[in-house]
This record gives structure tokens, C-alpha cells and sequence, in this order.
């Protein structure tokens, strides 16, 4: 496997990585596992834009093997457009970009190649190899240089390569042919995987995870398996638990992150709006121009991402009268500023238990006093840009805490 002198891409390289969304995260640790599987993310880009441009600079590299030094050069291109600040030297960075995403989905192209039933069926076991040209080695990945093991034996699924930051490991499927010139009668037992605790700096304090003796932090999975070995929905319940390390920060009051400001309704906001009456669709519609200005709107968060708010709001309502025609429209005019001036963004996976697919959404929350006990909490999610979901609640504002979930990207400063 040639990493910086890429071998041509294949088909099923080229689809992993078209299929993973893009997501903005602040530190490596935001993500862990198989969530890579389904999020394309660079350490520390934040914004959308940033994220983007790497994307569609390793696009060329999946789809066209385009080399390193040319992608050092839209590094450097991307670096200056955006002005963004990274940890590391620039050689350092731009070769664990680049080889990171070469390793994991040319790895997971060749799962999908070697798990095909009928690749699997003539070629049921798989050989670990170590490539030889690696000029200072991990001791204990030379080690498993040559071990068979049945393609679906355990082990794979923490120790499928790569199996930490610029690991050139991978793995050759061979017949029951290939195991007798090889001299051996069958597979080799599997070794005993060996936990051990590393030590890894998180943006809320050092922690301690477990992790398989030989292998990086945040390595210990199977990215093939991950991408194509379960249905959306059911990596999208991994994500929420088995591969994410408890000590990592996933919700509010995980991350320290603190309480949402309870601000006090103004004059205006107590003159909002009465409700629409149900069943006028024209006043719903109607509603909705108002507030936003209308058909369609163009806002823009603090963090300097684009959110355009449609009819689809409406349509929202209207789709679903007998649950969603509850007075919600009378707090429409609060939307734009819950866009331009949320108490938090989060960004997080989030499905759809029927059709079973994953997207990556920006939420936006905040809460508004409405009187001695009673609270407005006022919810959205935005998708590629657009405002897919609204949520309200009046009552306590406790519950803006399970709301709040994912990767904490911005909150109001304090003060």
C-alpha cells in the first residue's frame, strides 16, 4: 500500500469517502472511532468553509490519486485563505491529513472488496501485513507482520489497520491455497488483546481511556466495519455509546458546559403574535413571512455560518396539524435572533429510525423568561445550511439540557 505515492483509487475507496459528512470540530478528541466512519473532519477546523475546501482537496486525492506535494499545495492555499491557526509544523499537519484519509478509505474500500460473499467464500482468511518500507516500526505491529486469522475472527474489530497515526499496515485475504504455500494447516490462534490505559489530553482536562496494547488512542476499531458492516441506524446507536469513551465530553453537563442563560422577555417579545387559527393555512404561511421577511430568509450565526429558513417551517406544521398546530407560530418572530444570537451551537449525529440515515446538524439554544417559573426554550437544527427542525417548549428550562448534546462549538460569552 503506497500512502505518498498513491496507488490508483478504486471504486469503493472513492464511495467511503463520498459518503461521509462533513463536521466542524474544534480537537481530535471531539469524534471518536466509528464516527469517523461517517464524518469527514480535520482536527481543529471549525468552520464549515475550512472544512469544505480539505474536503474537496482529498476528493481529488480518493477519486484521482492525486500526491502529497500537490495537496501540500491547497494545504498551504486553505491555510492562507482562511487564516487558520493548527497545532503542529506544516509538514507535520499536512502529512497527517493526507495520510490519515488515504490509510482509512483505501482500509475500508478493501473491507468492502474482501468481505463481498463471493470474495469471502474463496478467500476466507485474512494476513496481517506490515510494510516493510516503514523506517522505524512499531514494535508490536511487526509483531503481527503475518498472522492469519478467519476474516470475521474478533480480532479484526480492534485491531483491522490502520491502527494509529501513520500506520502503513494492512491486510491480504488469501485462499485456502495461499494458507498451504504459506506451510500452515489452518489459521493461527488469535492473540490475546492486552488493555492498556493512555493518557490523552481533551479540551476540558486530561483523561484516562483503555485502549488494545499496540494501538493509538482513537484507533482501536474497524473502519471497514464501521462504514460498510451495519446499517446507518445501528452505527448511528455506536456512536451514541459503544465506541465513544465515557470520559469524553457528549452532553451538557459532561462537558462542564455551563447553564443556558435564562434571559427576560422585553416589551416586544411580550406583544408577540396571537396564534394562528387551526386549519388557515394561508395565516400560517403568512406568519412565517412576517418573521423572517419573506419567503425565504438568508441569517447568519456568530460563529459566521449561513442558515437559510424557509416555508418548510410552515409546511412543518402543516404536515402534522393534530400534533404541530399547538401556538408555536406565535413565537416565529423569534427565530431570526435564535439564529443570529443563541445562547450555544452544538453540532451532533443525529437519524431517522425509519429510513435509517444519518445526517450531521447545528443546533441552536437558547431560553427566554417568561414570567416567574415559566420558560420559552427555543430549539433548530440546521443541515447543510438549511433549518430543518424547530422546537419549542414552555415550562422548566431543564429540558434544553437533553437537547444539548454533541460537540459544543460556540457559547454566548459570559458577562
Amino acid at each position: 500500500m503506497a500512502v505518498f505515492g498513491v496507488s490508483l483509487p478504486f471504486r469503493e475507496q472513492i464511495a467511503y469517502f463520498a459518503q461521509k459528512l462533513n463536521l466542524p470540530t474544534g480537537h481530535w478528541t471531539d469524534i471518536f472511532h466509528g464516527e469517523h466512519a461517517r464524518a469527514f473532519v480535520v482536527a481543529g477546523a471549525n468552520r464549515d468553509a475550512i472544512v469544505e475546501d480539505f474536503r474537496a482537496s482529498l476528493t481529488k486525492v480518493t477519486d484521482e490519486g492525486m500526491a502529497y506535494d500537490q495537496f501540500l499545495k491547497d494545504f498551504d492555499r486553505i491555510v492562507e485563505t482562511h487564516g487558520w491557526s493548527y497545532r503542529g509544523g506544516r509538514n507535520w499537519r499536512s502529512r497527517v491529513i493526507y495520510q490519515t484519509n488515504v490509510a482509512t478509505s483505501w482500509a475500508a474500500g478493501r473491507y468492502k472488496q474482501m468481505t463481498d460473499p463471493a470474495v469471502r467464500s474463496y478467500m476466507p482468511y485474512w494476513r496481517y501485513r506490515h510494510c516493510d518500507t516503514v523506517v522505524h516500526p512499531r514494535l508490536q505491529h511487526l509483531a503481527w507482520n503475518g498472522l492469519v486469522l478467519p476474516w470475521d475472527d474478533g480480532w479484526w474489530q480492534t485491531h483491522y489497520p490502520p491502527n494509529g497515526w501513520g500506520c502503513h499496515c494492512w491486510v491480504e485475504p488469501l485462499s485456502r491455497r495461499d494458507l498451504a504455500r504459506l506451510g500452515k494447516t489452518g489459521p493461527d490462534p488469535a492473540p490475546a488483546i492486552n488493555w492498556t490505559e493512555r493518557r490523552i489530553n481533551t479540551p476540558t482536562g486530561p483523561v484516562t481511556m483503555k485502549v488494545p496494547e499496540g494501538i493509538d488512542p482513537g484507533w482501536g476499531y474497524n473502519v471497514g466495519e464501521a462504514a460498510w458492516g451495519r446499517s446507518e441506524q445501528a452505527l448511528l446507536m455506536e456512536q451514541a455509546a459503544a465506541w465513544r469513551p465515557t470520559e469524553v465530553p457528549r452532553r451538557a453537563a459532561e462537558a462542564n458546559a455551563p447553564p443556558l442563560p435564562d434571559l427576560p422577555v422585553d416589551a416586544p417579545r411580550a406583544a408577540l403574535a396571537h396564534p394562528v387559527p387551526r386549519g388557515d393555512v394561508t395565516a400560517l404561511r403568512a406568519a412565517l413571512r412576517r418573521a423572517i421577511g419573506g419567503d425565504a430568509a438568508d441569517f447568519t450565526d456568530p460563529r459566521g455560518e449561513p442558515v437559510r429558513i424557509t416555508q418548510a417551517v410552515a409546511d412543518h406544521v402543516i404536515e402534522a396539524p393534530d400534533k404541530r398546530w399547538d401556538g408555536r407560530e406565535a413565537f416565529w418572530p423569534l427565530i431570526p435572533e435564535l439564529v443570529t444570537d443563541p445562547a450555544e451551537v452544538w453540532v451532533d449525529f443525529a437519524g431517522n429510525a425509519a429510513s435509517g440515515r444519518v445526517a450531521v446538524r447545528r443546533r441552536y439554544v437558547k431560553v427566554i423568561k417568561l414570567g416567574k417559573v415559566r420558560s420559552l426554550g427555543l430549539v433548530a437544527d440546521a443541515v447543510d445550511g438549511y433549518w430543518v427542525a424547530l422546537t419549542l417548549f414552555r415550562g422548566k428550562p431543564d429540558y434544553a439540557d437533553t437537547l444539548r448534546t454533541g460537540v459544543r462549538l460556540w457559547g454566548r460569552p459570559e458577562g
